[in-house]
């Protein structure tokens, strides 16, 4: 090895590794878990061609996009897999567990409108 060589540099950390998860991000995944625990919810849908999604900081989260608003919130779109059960209500119940799961977060005042879509209806 050559003594006036430089070291070897070292890989540079991932981006997970050094960057924090941004608002949007920990909003989407707030999100995601609210309607994934919320009965009748089968799983989350991120389309055809995985495009239903919010990333950052090296992660991503399918089928909850988090879209910045002019006036500094987020309007959430949660798109769901669901059991054949009464979507309206169910719609609801998403909606209502995604505001509370971020108020409870410190993220309330930052959510904006909540749309639920069904996408699919699973199979028995």
């Amino acid at each position: 090895m050559d003594p006036d060589a430089s070291p070897p540099a070292a890989a540079p950390p991932g981006p997970a590794a050094t960057r924090p998860a941004s608002t949007r991000l920990r909003i989407a995944r707030l999100a995601a878990e609210a309607a994934l625990a919320v009965s009748g919810v089968v799983a989350l849908q991120p389309g055809k061609v995985g495009l239903r999604m919010t990333a950052g900081a090296g992660q991503r989260v399918d089928g909850v996009v988090v879209t910045a608003l002019p006036d500094g919130t987020y309007e959430l779109s949660v798109h769901l897999v669901c059991a054949l059960v009464p979507l309206p209500p169910l719609a609801e119940r998403v909606r209502t567990a995604v505001l509370e799961v971020t108020a409870a977060a410190a993220l309330g005042e930052a959510v904006g409108p909540v749309h639920v879509h069904v996408e699919e209806i699973a199979d028995s």
